[in-house]
């Protein structure tokens, strides 16, 4: 019988490297700013509250209920309706508001709305408490014209490099606090299990060590000096949990999650993120094993206030206490689900239209139905992340303090972003990067789209509005015109997303060129609008690319999209194919500059791209998942692998050497491999170490991503980069639902490709 150590603490750690290529960054959390005093005001403050104040506390409104006109009139812009201002803001005294004005407006236009809502906040209520202003700042301070629109979360996961991750989140912060918006809707921490799931582009993708890493690298971004500081805002992990794991893959589908699972997948990146100063967290729209979210105290309170031992507020989602009773079906009534939710541990209910939930809640509370200490629990929590956030001294920012913002510094990081971002997966025959002497067709339902590179949460939810696009950003075509000129360039659109445009024409015209490049994509869609129904590449686009293949003529495959789309049929058909993601304002740039070869590409796949939609797996799936027709275990059939990625040069590694050839419980294991550039350009390498139990109780994943870092190499020059880990990065669930390190033989695995890894095996007691 195999010893089982038990590893009480769900951690992974950060694998240290010599090379440092990504600088390690440095971080206040939140715990620098849980003084006695604060909570000694805290406590005077919540002392003095009526109930009623307290239930107002407790209330997220949509900013659209206080302006005039229906709520989802797109008319004004951000007129106030007097008696409905007052209504909130005086009346129920709020405690928070989240959401945009109707129309995208600018940072100064941004301030008037928090200085009158804040002023009026503090000055004509009874304790002057201010307002918690939240918003879906998802890729850059979309809702603030003018900002910095970077790539969506998938691109930064596939840079695989973490200090971008805190780049873009640190600008995301500063350009939200010039509109002084301190709290952010974000990150995405949710395990993307299927691609089918629109969000997964708002996702770190399917690993939970790449999302861990990249999650922390956010949240240390976005309050680099600490909350209080002008330049910080508070992030809202989410969603809390199991978002990513619908069983249908639709946004809100309900999941099965056994809790192994939930404690080996999808908890780490949210203890973790906890860990490092994450002061909100938002509650998953879906139910797991039958159970809403948002009711399942042994999520809300027994794990997250609980184990990891959370102080910060828990937050519902968009109108989900009324999705207890309209969709869940698990209340009668708001009332009935109002109180479910409050005593499964919600501290703010996101109730965009009305203030009808703090009414319920002085009602339940009056009649023994929630404890005050439940109330009086939520109300401080909320009160903690106003005085960290430092609202109650500076509750806005003037906008002429933040001179970088929009600035030329601010779009190189967003351009060096997406760079890094773009994964090249296949170059037969070497055939990028192209001459800027080619004659080049370019066409595509996503050549010519400024709205398909930044996808949803830009200038408006969805993104599809013209309307708002910054005309000084470059689309594909543009990009390559500005590169190569209009007479090496030919542009006809193809195809639309479902309809043929003018496909024949394309096919007429590459007789005159020398190479065509295709652009494919997806409508900017998020949450239910970007629910499909097949995962496939739609029909006309890639009618468009078999059509094409008949010219003779090489074919470029560039994919504008924010997950995999099915191409088994065309892959074979074209000679190179670069996945963009959704890149942002610079992704046409970007996607040119790779082209043409002034960029080296250096991203790799943050999650398994499938061959076909009934074979969907991700990486760390268990040997019997694979099992083939013929009692094989073959019957694993990725398009591209997790972690898989092509550069314009070669990277050579040899030399995988340990430090030990056992590793005891409290040691350290030293990991080395050399990794050369033995091509003719400089790149940047992803070097990825993975784990396997060779032998388990529990059956073992056939791997598990355990460390990585992303190196930069001259020709010809070798580094030799270093891991170290111990048992707890060995560790796995086990059967009891603890953390345990069984003692057996461990393989480590590293390398570049995840098809050519170099492999070594150690002992572990």
């Amino acid at each position: 019988m195999k010893r089982i150590v038990y590893i009480y603490i769900i951690s992974v750690f950060i694998l240290s490297c010599t090379t440092k290529e990504q600088p390690r960054i440095t971080h206040i959390n939140s715990s620098s700013l849980e003084t006695v005093e604060t909570e000694k005001k805290i406590k005077s403050l919540l002392a003095q509250m009526t109930l009623k104040e307290k239930a107002g506390q407790m209330l997220n409104i949509g900013l659209p209920a206080m302006l005039k006109g229906n709520y989802w009139d797109k008319k004004s812009s951000y007129s106030f309706d007097t008696t409905k201002f007052k209504k909130f803001i005086i009346d129920y005294a709020v405690g928070s508001i989240h959401n945009k004005p109707r129309i995208p407006v600018s940072k100064e236009e941004w301030y008037q709305i928090i200085k009158k809502i804040q002023d009026s906040a503090m000055s004509n209520t009874r304790l002057g408490i201010p307002v918690l202003y939240g918003i879906d700042n998802i890729h850059g301070a979309n809702y603030v014209t003018g900002s910095v629109l970077f790539p969506h979360q998938i691109a930064i996961a596939a840079t695989w490099n973490t200090e971008l991750s805190y780049l873009a989140s640190n600008i995301t912060s500063y350009e939200s606090r010039a509109a002084s918006l301190p709290w952010n809707f974000n990150p995405n921490a949710d395990i993307a299990m299927n691609p089918l799931w629109g969000r997964i582009a708002e996702s770190f993708g399917e690993d939970p060590y790449l999302i861990s890493e990249m999650t922390n690298a956010y949240i240390k971004g976005s309050q680099a000096k600490g909350l209080n500081d002008s330049t910080s805002t508070a992030v809202c992990l989410k969603h809390f949990i199991g978002y990513g794991a619908g069983k249908n893959g639709k946004d809100r589908a309900n999941a099965l999650i056994p809790e192994n699972n939930l404690r080996q997948y999808f908890l780490p990146p949210f203890e973790k993120a906890i860990k490092n100063g994450a002061m909100s967290v938002m509650i998953s729209s879906n139910a797991v094993n039958g159970i809403p979210c948002h009711i399942n105290k042994h999520y809300i309170t027994d794990i997250l206030k609980g184990e990891f031992n959370f102080k910060g507020v828990v937050i519902s989602d968009f109108s989900d206490v009324d999705f207890l009773v309209d969709s869940h079906l698990s209340a009668k009534d708001k009332r009935e689900a109002t109180k479910m939710a409050v005593n499964a541990g919600l501290d703010l209910i996101m109730n965009p239209f009305d203030v009808d939930v703090a009414d319920y809640i002085v009602d339940l509370v009056e009649k023994n139905e929630i404890p005050m200490s439940r109330i009086d629990d939520a109300v401080t929590r909320i009160l903690r992340l106003k005085f960290y956030l430092n609202l109650f001294e500076t509750p806005y920012n003037k906008p002429e303090n933040y001179i970088d913002f929009g600035s030329k510094k601010h779009i190189d990081a967003n351009y060096k972003t997406a760079s890094e971002a773009i994964t090249l997966l296949k170059n037969k025959n070497n055939i990028l990067p192209l001459s800027p002497s080619k004659r080049v067709l370019l066409t595509g339902y996503s050549a010519n789209s400024i709205n398909l590179l930044n996808g949803a949460w830009s200038r408006s939810f969805l993104g599809r509005d013209t309307l708002y696009n910054d005309p000084t950003k470059l689309t594909i075509l543009d990009a390559i015109t500005a590169q190569i000129g209009t007479n090496n360039i030919e542009f006809l659109k193809g195809t639309d997303y479902l309809e043929d445009i003018n496909s024949n024409e394309v096919l007429k015209a590459a007789k005159n060129t020398d190479c065509i490049v295709v652009c494919v994509g997806e409508i900017p869609a998020t949450e239910k609008s970007s629910d499909i129904n097949e995962l496939e590449l739609t029909t006309v686009q890639q009618e468009l690319v078999k059509k094409l293949s008949k010219s003779n003529k090489p074919i470029i495959l560039v994919m504008v999209q924010g997950r995999p789309r099915i191409i088994r049929e065309i892959e074979p058909l074209v000679d190179a194919i670069i996945m963009a993601y959704l890149p942002g304002q610079e992704g046409g740039r970007a996607i040119s500059d790779v082209l043409f070869g002034k960029v080296n590409p250096s991203g790799k796949l943050p999650y398994t791209y499938p061959k076909y939609s009934g074979n969907i797996l991700p990486y760390f799936h268990k040997k019997a998942d694979i099992r083939d027709k013929k009692w094989g275990f073959d019957g694993f059939f990725p398009q591209f692998e997790f972690g898989f990625g092509l550069s314009f040069t070669n990277f050579e590694y040899t030399n995988l050497r340990l430090s030990k050839d056992t590793l005891k419980m409290g040691e350290n294991l030293k990991i080395f491999v050399d990794v050369k550039n033995t091509g003719d350009r400089e790149g940047k390498e992803i070097v990825e170490m993975y784990s396997s139990d060779l032998v388990s109780t529990r059956t073992p994943d056939l791997k598990k991503l355990i460390g990585f870092t992303k190196i930069n190499l001259k020709p010809d020059e070798l580094k030799t980069v270093s891991f170290s880990i111990n048992s707890k990065d060995l560790a796995s669930i086990g059967i009891a639902n603890n953390w345990v390190t069984e003692e057996g033989e461990f393989e480590i695995q590293i390398g570049g490709n995840p098809q050519k890894l170099l492999k070594s095996i150690f002992y572990y007691k």
